[in-house]
């Protein structure tokens, strides 16, 4: 689990500096037409992978000594559930055409 929670944070962070790095670029007008592109390919990649560190960080911290299946399952069902959600708002809604 350790070595899930360092990929994803890496991961996680490289993306979310890449976002903040693009908005700062689009506001000021700088290449506006690619970075568009990549806010709206991005959103889902960051959020499974906070979803993905966030839950492997709850997970390592609330077991002491061995990782149960059952305590995982628990921590990550609900992420799933919500990964899920908003991936069905990302698609399936009205606003989400481009």
């Amino acid at each position: 689990m350790v070595s899930l929670r360092k990929a994803s944070a890496a991961v996680f962070y490289l993306l979310g500096a890449l976002t903040i790095v693009a908005i700062v670029l689009v506001n000021r007008g700088i290449a506006v037409g690619s970075l568009s592109l990549f806010l709206n390919v991005v959103d889902l990649p960051l959020l499974f992978m906070g979803i993905l560190f966030g839950g492997s960080t709850l997970v390592s911290s609330l077991s002491r000594d061995k990782i149960s299946l059952s305590l995982t399952l628990v921590v990550f069902l609900p992420l799933l559930i919500a990964f899920g959600f908003f991936a069905w708002i990302n698609f399936a809604m009205p606003f989400a055409e481009v």
